[in-house]
């Protein structure tokens, strides 16, 4: 059978870019056009009168040919990706042997393309997100001026949105012109500009940047511009607190002897240390002789406990006492501002460095206290375990090695093991730092301090605040001897402070001039000893009767404010006897 074709039209059917074939109803195939015997690399000699079925073995396009009319059939053919359009035809020129036309177009290199595309787009988004993580901030534009990448660092520095900034021009977004703004100066010049500034972002903070902007070149023919900005307002922060804090440094030890202050900077000597339990009398014999040696000296114990009373009184115990006594606390200054303060800083170490001496210098022949050591970094760590074996220091950013002389005192307020454990301190620092080791009890572990302290602090501060106040209250007294003090003798002093602020014209500190929290404590505890009262006895006799000793003892003391005769007359018993039931009770006076 042959297609009645005129021979126009046969000429435009043979020189259409997509595959044609007329296809009968039985499958075969009745004419096709040159394209499509390219498609199945044949000829039409052939492959007229070929099965469809047998070219293009698919089941989905075998019940689409049965659907007379369909578009947007995809087919694989071999490697080759085809979309395909199937066209029902009725027409007696065909003497009703064929009844559809199939439009085959070869769609394999676009999908190439496609995906290429996608994977270039997926390079590009890559390396957006790597550029996001930069420090600096970096500014993409075009030859004709409009931005291609603009990443965070960059919106930070301006304040503006990365996404409102792409691809605008930059005209249309800062205040600029060719002359002014130096990404269009590099465009136009082709030359690299280097330069800083200080510019204010919309929230009033300051931002110092060192910007580069570089001409961008394909081959030789002009590209772009991009602009590179180093913001380096931390580093000149940094810089500026150092030389402050060197100049305070500088001015307390020139500064003259005053009354709490004596000329190596320091207030305390052992003779401030107030106790009277055995436990701080062996901690402060310790700590005396300790002060003799040049060792170096940790200090453990608790926020509170008074770890630079003792650091203090070493030092002006020591031989040392003439010279500088210097504390840093490591935990109120970032890691390179704390380097850059311990070890010194030398011209173009790091942007606007200086020449400077660091706290081993500034100590040298004296005391250096670093306070709170666990929270110094490791990796600083390492560098201090460097100093301390060598006695020698380097200058950030010089080669030149400085003898020193210092003696190191470092404090913490945790168990070394734990933090040893917890990665928070290096346990070779701890051995070379530890080599005299002092413990400060907590307050809670030597309560027969409390009334000794509760005295001295109440005679402090009622002569700073001019205040006429002789005493506590005895079931105050009580209630603080029993209290757990978290914050140790600091939180003791400031609560005594708070009390005698609040006092008018009362002789003695009383339940209405304690803060909140420690009234609700007091509260809670009158609260369970009601309950303990109002209980059924349970347990055996011997329980209950030391139970009931117990109450009784403390009803009676707090009734008598403490008197222990007064309360043996009241119990019935001798002032010997209730001496004894006191102390095998751990019910204090």
């Amino acid at each position: 059978m042959k297609a009645i074709v005129h021979p126009l039209l046969e000429e435009i059917w043979n020189h259409s870019f997509d595959s044609m074939i007329l296809v009968s109803d039985e499958g075969n195939i009745v004419s096709l056009n040159r394209p499509a015997t390219r498609l199945f690399s044949g000829s039409p000699a052939t492959l007229i009168g070929a099965s469809i079925h047998e070219l293009i073995p698919s089941e989905d396009f075998k019940k689409n040919l049965q659907k007379k009319q369909k578009t947007g059939i995809s087919i694989s053919l071999g490697t080759k990706q085809l979309v395909g359009n199937i066209a029902y035809l009725e027409n007696e020129a065909f003497e009703g042997s064929c009844s559809y036309l199939l439009i085959l177009k070869d769609i394999s290199q676009i999908q190439q393309l496609h995906h290429q595309i996608q994977e270039m787009n997926k390079t590009k988004s890559l390396f957006d997100l790597i550029l996001d993580q930069l420090e600096e901030g970096i500014c993409v534009i075009d030859e004709h001026g409009t931005v291609l990448f603009y990443n965070k660092k960059a919106g930070e520095v301006d304040t503006l949105e990365p996404d409102a900034v792409r691809g605008k021009r930059v005209q249309a977004i800062w205040n600029v012109d060719q002359n002014t703004s130096t990404l269009l100066t590099s465009l136009r010049t082709g030359r690299t500009l280097n330069h800083r500034e200080t510019q204010f972002a919309a929230n009033g903070k300051a931002i110092t940047s060192l910007t580069k902007t570089v001409p961008l070149f394909l081959g030789e023919r002009s590209a772009g511009a991009m602009e590179i900005s180093n913001d380096i307002t931390e580093q000149k922060q940094l810089t500026e607190t150092i030389m402050q804090l060197q100049k305070q440094h500088k001015g307390n030890s020139e500064s003259p002897a005053s009354l709490t202050t004596q000329k190596n900077n320091t207030r305390f000597q052992f003779e401030n240390i107030i106790f009277s339990s055995r436990e701080m009398a062996q901690t402060v014999e310790q700590a005396r002789r300790s002060a003799r040696s040049k060792s170096n000296v940790l200090i453990v114990g608790e926020t509170g406990t008074g770890k630079e009373l003792f650091a203090q009184s070493i030092h002006n115990e020591s031989p040392r006492k003439n010279s500088p006594f210097i504390a840093q606390n490591c935990a109120a200054l970032p890691e390179s501002l704390l380097e850059s303060l311990l070890f010194g800083t030398t011209v173009g170490s790091f942007t606007g460095a200086v020449d400077r001496a660091g706290l081993f210098e500034q100590a040298q022949g004296g005391t250096l206290l670093l306070d709170e050591i666990n929270s110094m970094s490791t990796s600083l760590q390492a560098k201090l375990l460097r100093v301390l074996q060598e006695r020698k220091v380097l200058r950030l950013g010089s080669s030149k090695v400085i003898d020193i002389d210092v003696r190191v005192i470092a404090t913490m307020n945790e168990e070394p093991l734990d933090a040893i454990s917890g990665q928070r301190l290096r346990e070779d620092l701890y051995y070379r730092l530890g080599v005299v080791n002092l413990v400060i009890p907590p307050l809670r572990n030597r309560k027969e301090d409390i009334r000794v302290l509760i005295g001295h602090f109440i005679a402090k501060h009622a002569k700073l605040l001019d205040v006429n106040v002789g005493g506590m209250e005895q079931d105050i007294v009580q209630f603080f001897m029993n209290y757990h003090w978290p914050g140790n003798v600091r939180q003791l002093e400031h609560v005594i402070e708070g009390c005698l602020n609040l006092v008018y014209e009362e002789r003695a500190i009383g339940y209405d001039h304690l803060p909140p929290i420690l009234k609700n404590k007091m509260q809670q505890q009158e609260q369970t000893l009601l309950t303990e009262q109002v209980q059924p006895y349970t347990g055996d006799l011997p329980d209950q009767i030391e139970r009931l000793e117990r109450t009784m003892i403390g009803q009676a003391m707090k009734t008598t404010d403490g008197n222990i005769t007064k309360a043996a007359e009241k119990l019935g018993i001798s002032r010997q006897n209730l001496n004894y039931k006191l102390k095998k009770y751990l019910i204090y006076s």
